[in-house]
């Protein structure tokens, strides 16, 4: 389906839906009432899959290496992953700090430029007040504003669209390609200058390895912020004495090698987080071992570096960057479509910008109005230097509104 437009009577009417009624219209969103059950994507998938359903006039969630822009992508909606600072975390529980970036999930870019300028503003407003890590900013112009002149053949006249290399991979399928493609001569009609940035600026041993790198980084942090979880000050209090479906076993629990307040650690983390939790904070300690802290955690550090400071000299050759938004389609929940190492590697798209903490906006483009459910949307990524959610946005508004009618 299209976008939705601003004026949808539909959206008047959820306005006006009592509370109770939203849950039950949330929930069908994400389980479905027939055919088969598609994946939403990442963490931040219920926002996509309420805003993608028409439950949500717009969404909230946090990207920390593709956590919006991946959902966005395979619901068919707009995901943006503004510059990291540019919003508050206030409030938001920690995974990994010097990543996670609050986002927008939005059924066009109009609705999502319209949500990122009323919390850009109130961040501003609150600045100091929040968080040590948001950032001031207080555009000259209303975001809004820059949507209006998008219409002229001319409008990106002296704009240089760069198509970096490193992220054309061999694992990317064609229909993503073409429509890689097709975005970019959209931009050219308008005005673009495109220009590829070779592996020599952006190296694709750089951002291939970048998403080691951040996994490394993230599941590092991840152990640190979640180690406040002990039953005492936060997390779920848990029962020594009670069987639970987690990692450790009673024996385990009442281990005469483990004291007291051990034990009441082991179960509160066994029964309060799931596998995959508990699987990145068991991996960030080792990360963090003494053994390990120089040759991977300093390593991936390095890497990060790296790849910010060849990202950031692209952006100073070009004004914005285009890429895919994710290297395959969705997949259905009762079929094992992938492994979780190739579902890692479907970051490779979203991670190395999460790392150098540029603003991103995933927009969906019909890829054939023809094919599959699973295969008729893909998303393209705009990227731009931090801080330029201006442009970044301005442009998508013109790959919307020419993908989606091709």
């Amino acid at each position: 389906t299209a976008p939705i437009s601003d004026d949808d009577e539909r959206m008047a009417k959820l306005i006006r839906t009592p509370v109770g009624e939203l849950e039950h219209i949330h929930e069908s969103a994400c389980l479905g009432d027939e055919g088969p059950m598609w994946s939403a994507g990442g963490s931040s998938c219920g926002s996509a899959a309420s805003v993608a359903h028409g439950s949500s006039l717009a969404s909230l969630g946090t990207d920390t290496g593709g956590s919006i822009r991946l959902p966005a992508a395979w619901c068919g909606v707009v995901g943006l992953k503004p510059s990291y600072g540019l919003l508050s975390r206030h409030g938001v529980v920690s995974y990994a700090s010097s990543l996670d970036t609050v986002g927008i999930v939005a059924p066009s870019v109009s609705c999502a430029t319209t949500v990122l300028d009323c919390l850009a503003q109130r961040s501003s407003d609150h600045h100091g007040s929040r968080d040590s890590t948001a950032s001031y900013y207080a555009p000259s112009t209303k975001l809004s504003c820059l949507m209006e002149d998008t219409q002229s053949p001319n409008t990106l006249d002296g704009l240089t669209i760069g198509i970096p290399a490193a992220f054309s991979v061999s694992e990317c399928p064609r229909p993503i390609q073409e429509v890689w493609v097709r975005g970019a001569e959209v931009l050219e009609r308008h005005g673009a200058t495109i220009k590829t940035i070779s592996s020599e600026s952006v190296s694709p041993e750089i951002v291939k390895h970048s998403v080691s790198a951040y996994y490394v980084l993230a599941s590092a942090e991840a152990s640190s912020n979640l180690s406040r979880y002990d039953g005492l000050r936060y997390g779920v209090g848990a029962d020594l004495t009670a069987k639970s479906d987690g990692s450790f076993d009673k024996e385990d629990r009442n281990s005469s090698e483990m004291t007291q307040l051990e034990k009441r650690y082991s179960a509160t983390r066994a029964s309060g987080f799931g596998k995959e939790v508990i699987r990145r904070i068991l991996s960030g300690a080792s990360v963090l071992s003494s053994d390990r802290f120089h040759t991977h955690y300093e390593a991936a550090a390095r890497l990060r570096a790296l790849l910010t400071k060849q990202l950031h000299s692209a952006l100073d050759d070009v004004d914005l960057l285009l890429i895919p938004s994710a290297l395959s389609f969705p997949c259905l929940l009762d079929e094992e479509f992938m492994d979780s190492t190739e579902m890692f590697a479907n970051d490779v798209m979203t991670v190395p910008v999460s790392l150098a903490g540029l603003p991103a906006v995933s927009v969906p483009c019909i890829v054939n109005r023809h094919a599959s459910q699973r295969e008729r949307v893909a998303g393209l990524q705009v990227v731009g230097p931090r801080l330029g959610e201006e442009m970044v946005l301005k442009i998508a508004k013109l790959i919307e509104q020419d993908t989606w009618t091709i």
